[in-house]
């Protein structure tokens, strides 16, 4: 249900908001981003020019810090130099695409004042977990507070812009809401699942018989204390082999095929409350208890609706912009520097 924007008018749209985005949203997006030459090295060397106005190698370099530090975290070094030149050419694409709707804001007449910066600042800030934090995720980005306050700027004339571009939209209809549930049935049906505790005994699997049954007898001593009464929580807290121990052995809720076969047997043959008997595992010997089981169902359009109206309008404005940007494109004197 998430919609996404082509990748670079994404950024263009989140300017200096500094979010981070898995690394396989980069990888696939970035791949479909026009194939135009990168540009020379030399900072103050032209990789293009739109409209007359000049785009660096310097301002790529920039902008490819900016992509990184949002697409490339948990992305391995290898994977990063296969990429970076498809991530450079989007780069370039970001910086063509941005010159024509700055110049279009300044066409506007859109100009954001101190106050406007400000604020903006303060929203960007207090999505970041303290001050010092955001100040860090600058510096990492190599963004001055110079920079941040014209970043910002530009970033506030993007989006006067893009209200402008879909101002005239329409809102979405119930019709349209109706519609979409229903050509999407599949997705609004919810599997059998269960949110279940457990606790582990783990044995290597090349433990001797002998101490596989020890492992199994323990186990079962555990069981009985708890169905006698003793808190399942507490005691997988004192005895789980399992880092789920600190959740009182809590797994919470999953869906078949989640968990290994012999515990997914074991826990979708419960019914709330019922612990089961030791069920051995690759792992080793666990007792699950099963405190919710829930029946596959059909999610109903009233718990969904503002979700889908709210794609259907994401997805309408993302195409409004879109055009918008493309006879931006076309009646613009962009020029690529050669390799």
């Amino acid at each position: 249900m998430k919609s996404r924007l082509c990748l670079s008018v994404m950024t263009l749209l989140c300017g200096c908001m500094l979010c981070a985005c898995g690394p396989k949203q980069a990888e696939v997006e970035e791949a479909a981003a026009p194939q135009q030459p990168a540009g020379p090295k030399d900072p103050g060397a032209m990789a293009a020019s739109v409209n007359g106005q000049a785009v660096t190698a310097g301002d790529v370099d920039q902008e490819m810090k900016g992509l990184l530090a949002r697409f490339g975290q948990g992305v391995a070094p290898e994977q990063l130099t296969e990429l970076e030149p498809r991530m450079r050419e989007q780069a370039l694409e970001n910086l063509v695409s941005k010159r024509l709707i700055l110049q279009e804001a300044d066409r506007q007449g859109i100009q954001p004042d101190a106050q406007q910066i400000d604020a903006e600042i303060q929203t960007v800030t207090a999505q970041f977990p303290s001050p010092e934090m955001f100040q860090e995720q600058l510096t990492t980005m190599g963004i001055s507070p110079e920079q941040l306050r014209s970043d910002i700027r530009e970033h506030l004339k993007v989006k006067g812009v893009y209200a402008r571009a879909i101002a005239g939209l329409q809102p979405v209809t119930q019709k349209e809401i109706e519609a979409f549930y229903k050509e999407n049935a599949e997705t609004f049906k919810v599997p059998e699942q269960v949110r279940a505790s457990h606790i582990l005994f783990r044995v290597e699997q090349d433990a001797s018989a002998e101490t596989r049954d020890m492992k199994k007898q323990e186990l079962e001593k555990v069981r009985a204390r708890i169905v006698d009464g003793a808190s399942f929580a507490e005691i997988a807290k004192e005895v789980s082999d399992c880092p789920s121990k600190e959740q009182g052995g809590d797994l919470g809720l999953f869906e078949r095929g989640r968990m290994v076969k012999e515990f997914d047997d074991a826990a979708f043959s419960l019914a709330p409350g019922e612990i089961s008997p030791v069920v051995e595992t690759q792992f080793g010997y666990h007792i699950i208890k099963v405190a919710e089981h829930n029946k596959p169902r059909a999610v109903e359009l009233q718990e969904v609706q503002q979700e889908i109206s709210a794609h259907l309008q994401n997805s309408r404005e993302e195409a409004a912009f879109e055009s918008f940007l493309q006879n931006l494109r076309q009646g613009a004197q962009i020029e690529y520097a050669k390799k």
